[in-house]
């Protein structure tokens, strides 16, 4: 039985946004799987009357502050602050501040906000590939409509791979849903008014595929040469139904062909 995980409340306080300073933290704390982590964030910080509110919510929680402030006068102020309250509290941009200004001999701008163009097209490619990861092979149904695109088609036709090569490229929101014989797909198919597209393959093809992929796994249905077939002519049945549906033959086209053509 798993011991119950410990939680953690995370303080980020950021004169900017705060999104970096939230990924980094997370991408740590990801490596300790005892800790369930309670995020709670403070943007746009901007003078100590802000900071004292901060640090007396954070007092007695056992948690942690994580802290990016370009003001040197704030990061002072904040880090003898949290010293004399016994908080415990990490600085992530003072030091590299400093390193680089010394290798370099240069005195930093100090001005907060200067990613935000930058941050905002990271924000949203952020946003897509974890939209993407959640909406793989049918997962995340109920908000499907949420998606840039909706992809369809049967297993080993790319759909994974197209799907990411689309949201880190195109930084867009990929569902992809899988179409298989006997189970119904999901209504939300036939009635979004969401873009659409259908991907066939040559039956020959798709066999090979799956029999490279599964070459250790000895006969199966899944690469039965009728059962592929049965398999197609359901989907295109399926494929029917759906007004608008665009359909790409991806038999002889490489993922960054299959996505261009869809764009």
């Amino acid at each position: 039985m798993n011991s119950p995980k410990r939680k953690v409340s995370v303080f980020i306080v950021s004169d900017s946004t705060g999104v970096t300073a939230e990924r980094v933290i997370s991408a740590i704390l990801l490596q300790f799987k005892q800790i369930r982590p309670v995020f709670k964030k403070f943007p746009y910080i901007k003078t100590k009357d802000q900071m004292e509110d901060i640090l007396a919510r954070a007092e007695g929680s056992g948690g942690i502050i994580i802290y990016s402030l370009v003001s040197r006068e704030l990061r002072r102020w904040f880090r003898k602050e949290h010293k004399d309250r016994d908080i415990y509290a990490i600085d992530l941009l003072g030091p590299l501040l400093k390193r680089m200004a010394r290798l370099w001999n240069m005195i930093p701008a100090f001005r907060p906000g200067l990613l935000k163009g930058i941050g905002e097209e990271s924000i949203r490619l952020a946003e897509s590939i974890d939209f993407t990861l959640k909406h793989d092979d049918g997962h995340g149904i109920n908000d499907l409509g949420k998606a840039d695109i909706i992809l369809l088609g049967v297993s080993r036709t790319s759909k994974t791979p197209t799907s990411l090569y689309l949201s880190c490229n195109f930084s867009l929101k990929i569902a992809n849903v899988p179409i298989i014989p006997q189970i119904k797909p999901p209504r939300k198919i036939f009635t979004l008014k969401r873009r659409k597209v259908g991907l066939t393959i040559a039956p020959e093809k798709l066999a090979a595929i799956r029999q490279r992929r599964f070459k250790y796994a000895g006969p199966t249905d899944y690469t039965d040469m009728a059962r592929i077939r049965e398999e197609l002519a359901y989907c295109r049945k399926i494929f029917e139904q759906i007004d608008n549906l665009r359909i790409i033959d991806v038999t002889n086209s490489s993922i960054e062909e299959i996505a261009n053509s869809m764009m």
